[in-house]
């Protein structure tokens, strides 16, 4: 049945109607879209939130997304399977450790990205091992970066070239690790490097950039794939250790966080970078039995946990994770 004239006009001006409220919606959201850009870029106004809060907010981004109040600092252990990566954000500044493997640096810059970072201060490589640096040359080359560290090596191999071209086509400052060195990143805020002790030895683990970072009362040491023997030379030079959280070297071998040394850092939480398969067993059941021995009561991992955000204020840490999941060790 053909529709009256009458009601053909109805139709069209109701179809009208929604379309104009349509593309209404749509400048009202693409306009408020580039002012939080804008605001993000230029005006850095407080009180409006960020794009990156408004993709949170609809549930967008990487998780955990974690909002640092006045003082607090955050360490963020990115998820790259069987692989090291950890963002430190402190006093406005980034430090990248580590970038895990080729195949997950896309993760990792999507994780940087949806939590505001646009440039990175200090990017430390613990040690030439794919599964820690093998994707730093995109990360080098996808933000403005102040300085590079990383420890001396004959290091060759195809990962270890394309780095070190970015870094002279980029003119990125390049210094070697110096164990005593400290970087102030606040009033109450730094970071000290203790290891590499000694360029001679034969096992390239033992040669992992090792970090201890200060926030007030609370503390974070990053060991790389640090072993027993650069451990245990750490306990002999009496380097002060004790440390809130520990982020477990190489992953949870067995060969790594002996007793010794574990006694000297007594952490009350520990993070394990490994995939969800490993071929390696990690971590191994004997390094959780050696935590939970000198009082450890939480650790996480990212094959159990995903990403994992440690946020401190100076006295008391909160832990945000991807997922639920957590080893019980007391």
């Amino acid at each position: 049945m053909a529709l009256s004239k009458e009601e053909s006009r109805i139709k069209r001006e109701r179809k009208q109607k929604i379309n104009d409220i349509r593309n209404i919606v749509l400048f009202v959201l693409l306009t408020a879209a580039f002012f939080f850009r804008v605001n993000d870029a230029l005006l850095h106004i407080d009180e409006i939130p960020s794009s990156y809060d408004v993709l949170h907010f609809f549930g967008g981004g990487a998780k955990p997304f974690v909002k640092l109040v006045e003082n607090e600092v955050s360490v963020s252990f990115i998820d790259v399977g069987q692989g090291d990566c950890e963002l430190i954000t402190a006093g406005g500044r980034n430090i990248l450790i580590d970038s895990g493997d080729i195949m997950y640096v896309d993760r990792t810059i999507g994780f940087l990205r949806s939590n505001g970072v646009k440039r990175l201060d200090i990017v430390i490589v613990t040690h030439p091992h794919d599964d820690h640096f093998g994707g730093m040359s995109k990360i080098l080359k996808s933000f403005p970066v102040g300085q590079v560290i990383m420890t001396k090596t004959e290091a060759r191999g195809s990962s270890f070239g394309k780095m070190m071209s970015v870094i002279e086509e980029r003119n990125i400052p390049l210094q070697s690790a110096e164990p005593g060195e400290r970087f102030v990143l606040g009033e109450r805020t730094f970071l000290d490097i203790l290891a590499p002790l000694y360029k001679d030895y034969t096992e390239e683990n033992n040669l992992s950039v090792v970090t201890r970072l200060i926030h007030g009362e609370t503390s974070f040491l990053f060991t790389g794939d640090l072993e027993r023997m650069g451990e245990l030379d750490l306990v002999d030079k009496d380097f002060f250790l004790d440390s809130d959280v520990l982020k477990v070297g190489h992953h949870g071998s067995a060969g790594s966080s002996c007793a010794e040394f574990l006694e000297r850092v007594t952490p009350k939480i520990a993070v394990f970078e490994s995939g969800g398969i490993n071929y390696y067993g990690h971590p191994r059941s004997e390094v959780l039995d050696r935590l939970a021995a000198v009082g450890c009561r939480d650790a996480y991992s990212t094959a159990n946990n995903g990403n994992i955000v440690i946020a401190s204020d100076g006295t008391e840490l909160r832990v945000e994770t991807e997922r639920e999941t957590a080893y019980v060790l007391i």
